[in-house]
């Protein structure tokens, strides 16, 4: 299966590896994100580029800062789970931490993946077996749908990539009755699939970003 990734992506990918997807050795999502904000960290420890791309893309006060002007600032740990607080949805780290022990919901977090990695054969046995995953929204803070991912946009920023199979698997979600005009959490508002995949840059470098539109218009 040939997967459309941006160069960070895959850079994240080598750097967290299984990592990301720590509900697997993190069942309670706030016990994953504090992992994952650690090893930022460490990324930015390393000089990695990838660390310094989360922060100016999800940290407030760094929004658009480029590499020169953070490798100076002195980020330290705290600044790493505030990255990963607002990477995930949520507010402000105050925000994972008032989750508490709140669960992932594994078959949703496989869903998303398989759809992501183009494993349509996966997808459809998930939600043969639990139909409501086409209306359930992820427990992290932006409350995406499965159907948001589609849009690699907004989205937590490893699971922003096209699998070339993602226009048969969208089409089969929306025939099973995936809402269009559901709305996640981001910048500020609240926005469907449409809007965030007209905005999203990574669908039509993949090639598929008019054929994705088509299903939504």
């Amino acid at each position: 299966m040939k997967i459309y990734k941006p160069a960070v992506v895959e850079e994240m990918e080598i750097f967290y590896g299984d990592l990301l997807e720590g509900y697997k050795r993190f069942p309670i999502i706030r016990d994953h994100l504090s992992q994952l904000a650690l090893r930022l960290w460490e990324g930015l420890q390393q000089d990695q580029s990838f660390a310094y791309t989360e922060i100016n893309n999800y940290h407030p006060k760094y929004l658009g800062q480029p590499r020169s002007f953070l490798q100076g600032f002195g980020l330290d740990k705290e600044q790493c789970k505030e990255t990963v607080a607002h990477q995930y949805g949520f507010a402000g780290w105050q925000a994972v931490e008032e989750l508490k022990e709140t669960p992932y919901y594994v078959p949703f977090e496989m869903a998303v993946n398989s759809l992501l990695n183009g494993q349509q054969t996966i997808l459809q046995e998930l939600i043969a077996g639990e139909a409501d995953l086409l209306s359930r929204r992820s427990n992290y803070g932006h409350r995406a749908t499965l159907l948001h991912y589609v849009a690699s946009n907004g989205v937590e920023l490893w699971r922003q990539k096209v699998p070339s199979n993602l226009v048969e698997m969208t089409a089969w979600l929306l025939e099973k009755g995936a809402d269009r005009q559901a709305t996640m959490k981001v910048y500020g508002g609240e926005f469907a699939t449409l809007p965030l995949l007209m905005s999203s840059a990574h669908p039509f470098a993949a090639g598929l970003g008019k054929d994705l539109q088509r299903l939504f218009s």
